[in-house]
């Protein structure tokens, strides 16, 4: 992933998502279960601590792609409404002079 991310706020999005583990189910909710499958060996659920050992992994990887396009989705989403906000204070400026 070209895109550096903080890892510290990487792994409290992470907590955030699914807690201080991860296990089938919830890597099926994130639609990552590919990575986490090839993670896990004979265990159920994986430390989250045990993903940033390895910020090689494949469960690495998609977390932070995870992390990276949710973070542009709001950027996104901030940036509409700021759009939309400015758009109104214009209106209200046009609307005053008449």
């Amino acid at each position: 992933m070209s895109t550096n991310i903080n890892s510290s706020l990487l792994k409290s999005w992470i907590t955030e998502k699914v807690g201080k583990t991860l296990d089938l189910r919830e890597a099926k909710n994130l639609h990552i279960e590919d990575a986490y499958q090839n993670s896990v060996e004979e265990m159920d659920e994986i430390d989250i601590d045990d993903i940033f050992k390895n910020f090689n992994s494949d469960l690495y990887e998609e977390f932070a792609t995870l992390y990276v396009t949710e973070q542009d989705k709001k950027a996104a989403a901030k940036s509409e409404e700021e759009k939309k906000e400015e758009q109104s204070k214009i209106k209200d400026k046009n609307g005053a002079g008449v």
